[in-house]
């Protein structure tokens, strides 16, 4: 019997606006005969049945262009080789929102680039990441394959050009250079340029970290410009970007910033050893330079004391301090030298005290003044001034010097020394000083000026380290105290001749004390004291 749906299908044209409806079904509903025509339900494409697999039916994708890193969107582009992925957008219709997948495919051989991620955004849109260091200089250009699940495909040719990025010629956290502070540029720094395979043009800059302080990079160049500046002793870590416009490099570097060395002017410098000396023979300026400090050793001696007139006292020594003041640095100090006492004349008169010598915030007294004649007493100082006629030295201080003698009935005593005490009676020598190889010299400093004597034996001699010597009134002076740096003057047999003798001065730069005065044997004749050596300060340092 005939279906009547043969007889009525037969020619039949179809009509209507809405479409022929398809038999529906799952992927798992298929019914694998040739010429069969449906709807997939589960891919959402109608499909046939070949009579060996099932063929989608479906619009292909077209790609219109892609964008990098939030570039602009073109159909061509560079992907430089720089560490982390990039972002592409690629933009077109047709996208399968499901299943679509992505692939770049070298047009020059090799492998496949695959996708880290894929976001389906809508059918002209997907978004994946792709890892830079996947793409390879020697298999460039790079086509975008976009592939739906029908298996219909898009492919954007000659999309992407592996660019290779700068590089650089000196080796990552080299220390480049090391320079100290206030040095300028040009530095001899290790470059800090790169090259380009391609030829780009590299534009440089600083990425990360800090060059030291008054310091830029070149943009073109590399090369490091400005001036150092500000307390910057240490070392800097920077990151220099090589930037082209296809793509960046970086590496960081180091430049040192060093100490400016320990260096010192003032006073006449010498050598001794494996020591650098300053000797100031007169007041001025030790200026020290540099970052570094120093341990500096130290002279400090005051000017002499003056010894007193006819029957005076020797004048006491200045001063004399040695040692050391630890961690020195740039710094501008004041030397001051002090300057010697005066001798006096006659009777009622005492020589005046030598003045104070300093550095470094050491200070040492100026030697005491010699006593007078009949009862004016003797001055206190570094080192005491030597009683006159009958009368007490006075007193040093503790550290620096001694106290002068005590005089007897026929002159005046020794003024004190850095080693010892002035000595006693008329004609009392004058205290010995201290000795110092700070110099390398082994001098002596700071000796006592000697007593006068009248009518009892010779003049006191200077204390060794340039005490002057004292005068006599029937007998020849004393000597002058030895120093190789400047010797005391000697003492004189004062003649009958109506002339005022002065007594042997302290030697300069010694800091000795003054030889005290003394009349002829015809007393209408004064005696003259000797003036004072001046001081000196001697500073060393290990160079």
């Amino acid at each position: 019997m005939a279906d009547s749906r043969d007889i009525t299908g037969k020619n039949r044209k179809f009509t209507g606006t809405t479409g022929v409806k398809l038999p529906e079904g799952t992927t798992a509903q298929r019914v694998d005969e040739a010429g069969q025509l449906r709807f997939n339900t589960t891919t959402n494409l109608a499909e046939y049945y070949d009579g060996s697999g099932w063929k989608s039916i479906d619009a292909p994708p077209t790609i219109t262009g892609f964008s990098i890193d939030g570039g602009s969107v073109g159909t061509s582009d560079n992907i430089g080789q720089q560490a982390g992925d990039a972002t592409i957008v690629i933009q077109g219709n047709n996208f399968d929102t499901t299943s679509g997948t992505v692939v770049f495919e070298p047009e020059a051989g090799g492998s496949n680039v695959s996708v880290q991620t894929i976001t389906r955004t809508n059918a002209s849109s997907f978004t994946v990441t792709v890892t830079r260091s996947d793409f390879d200089t020697a298999n460039d250009p790079y086509a975008i394959k976009l592939t739906n699940g029908s298996g219909l495909a898009a492919t954007l040719a000659s999309a992407l050009v592996v660019n290779d990025l700068p590089v650089f010629t000196t080796a990552a956290d080299t220390e480049v250079a090391s320079e100290e502070e206030g040095a300028s540029a040009p530095f001899s720094e290790t470059t800090l340029a790169a090259t380009d395979p391609e030829g780009d043009t590299i534009t440089y800059s600083i990425s990360a970290g800090a060059l030291p302080p008054g310091l830029t990079i070149n943009s073109s160049t590399a090369a490091l410009e400005g001036t150092i500046s500000g307390s910057s002793v240490q070392d800097y870590t920077f990151t220099v970007q090589a930037a082209t416009a296809k793509g960046n490099a970086t590496r960081q570097f180091v430049f040192n910033v060093a100490a400016i060395p320990f260096s010192a002017t003032g006073g006449t410098t010498s050598t001794t050893g494996s020591y650098t000396v300053h000797t100031f023979t007169s007041s001025g300026t030790f200026t020290v330079l540099g970052d570094e400090t120093k341990n500096i050793e130290y002279l400090v001696v005051a000017g002499g004391g003056g010894a007193g007139g006819r029957h005076g006292g020797g004048g006491g020594a200045g001063g004399m301090l040695t040692g050391t003041v630890s961690s020195v640095g740039a710094s501008s100090n004041t030397i001051t030298i002090g300057g010697g006492g005066s001798g006096n004349t006659g009777d009622n008169t005492r020589g005046t005290s030598g003045q104070d010598s300093s550095a470094l915030g050491i200070t040492s007294t100026g030697g005491g003044g010699g006593g007078g004649h009949p009862t004016i007493a003797a001055l206190s100082g570094g080192s005491g001034g030597g009683g006159g006629f009958a009368n007490s030295g006075a007193s040093g201080t503790a550290g620096q010097g001694n106290p002068g003698g005590n005089a007897g009935n026929g002159g005046g005593a020794g003024g004190g020394g850095k080693g010892n005490n002035g000595g006693n009676a008329s004609g009392g020598a004058g205290g010995s000083g201290g000795q110092s190889n700070i110099d390398g010299n082994n001098y002596y400093y700071a000796g006592g000026g000697g007593g006068g004597s009248w009518n009892v034996g010779g003049g006191g001699n200077g204390g060794i380290g340039g005490g002057g010597g004292g005068n006599n009134s029937d007998a020849p002076g004393g000597t002058g105290g030895g120093s190789a740096r400047n010797p005391g003057g000697n003492g004189q047999q004062v003649p009958n001749n109506g002339v005022p003798t002065p007594a042997g001065n302290g030697g300069a730069n010694t800091g000795g004390g003054g030889g005290s005065g003394e009349q002829s044997s015809f007393q209408s004749y004064v005696g003259v004291g000797g003036n004072g050596g001046t001081g000196i300060v001697i500073l060393r340092y290990l160079t």
